[in-house]
């Protein structure tokens, strides 16, 4: 059986290399025709948590606005499809590529984002029935376009909002249990959506702001300070919403997931010190749409949004 993946980051690089060791058939699309050649020509590199090299060649890496012409090429439709993007990434132009592949055959779209509100765009393309969502705490870490490092293990949760019972995701699940990773299915994904949301909001804003690894945000009463300030806000905001949440055992597991990281590059000072374009927007942001419909002010939220949107380059002319 074929797995599509399209994403050729951090996460979707290591994902593919793990399933390409477990002898899994991977189509794996990208955004650039330089990287997909790439792949092709130089294979997969994967550094694992070992820090052992494996290499991964025979890579059947494409892009993706180039689908219709390798899929009537192979013949070979897609049938499962995970998205292993960036919020950043969900342009009108990549729902237009999106668009152009025969979406009535696609029986399980699978989506790996942080933040939320990509899945009212992906409704536009597919049936909510098929549409399921992943939180994962893995990271990784691209060094360049065919070269990816598995900087941080962790927890993998899936789940179908419409279909606590989903037979597709259950495919899912046990496809990344056999490459090793620790996957559950979720009886109710949202609940892992929002308890993720809630690190996304408050590591990844203050290490892109105070350029830090995300374990050097407990190392001073200071930053543990501005961590608490920003995670009351969060839960205020859930509270508010009638999202359920239990604060302490939040905050542990906060604590947790940043110890448990220490080594690693958020994805948003990644991209701040890469001069790119940040998901603030769909974490930060998402929450401030939140908090305005109940007239709640939130002066943390506030100010990292504003503070990251100020570093972004579209901003900077």
């Amino acid at each position: 059986m074929k797995w599509d993946l399209i994403g050729g980051g951090a996460l979707g690089l290591m994902f593919t290399a793990r399933l390409l060791r477990n002898g899994e058939q991977i189509r794996l699309w990208t955004r650039t025709s330089e990287q997909a050649e790439e792949l092709r020509q130089k294979g997969l590199f994967l550094i694992d948590r070992k820090g052992v090299q494996q290499h991964y060649s025979n890579i059947h890496a494409y892009a993706l606005h180039e689908v219709e012409h390798v899929l009537k090429r192979s013949d070979e439709p897609i049938k499962r499809l995970g998205l292993f993007i960036k919020q950043t990434s969900f342009t009108d132009a990549f729902m237009k590529q999106l668009a152009a592949l025969p979406v009535e055959k696609v029986s399980s779209v699978l989506c790996f984002q942080n933040g939320i509100g990509h899945d009212e765009r992906l409704k536009q393309l597919f049936s909510e029935n098929v549409l399921a969502m992943a939180v994962t705490t893995e990271a990784a870490k691209r060094t360049s376009s065919h070269e990816v490092t598995h900087t941080g293990e962790g927890e993998t949760w899936l789940g179908n909002p419409i279909d606590p019972n989903d037979h597709e995701v259950r495919e899912w699940c046990n496809l990344f249990k056999q490459a090793g990773f620790q996957a559950f299915v979720s009886n109710n994904i949202e609940d892992n959506i929002y308890r993720k949301l809630i690190i996304n909001a408050v590591i990844n804003p203050l290490t892109a702001l105070l350029r830090l690894r995300n374990g050097e945000l407990l190392r001073s009463e200071k930053r543990l300070q501005l961590m608490r300030e920003v995670f009351e806000e969060v839960i205020a905001i859930y509270r508010l919403q009638g999202i359920p949440v239990h604060a302490d055992e939040a905050w542990d597991n906060l604590i947790r997931v940043c110890s448990a990281t220490a080594s690693n590059t958020s994805s948003m000072l990644a991209d701040v010190l890469a001069e790119r374009t940040t998901e603030i927007d769909a974490i930060t942001g998402q929450l401030l749409r939140i908090a305005d419909t109940h007239d709640y002010n939130s002066p943390a939220q506030t100010y990292l949004y504003r503070s990251i949107q100020a570093l972004d380059p579209a901003f900077l002319s």
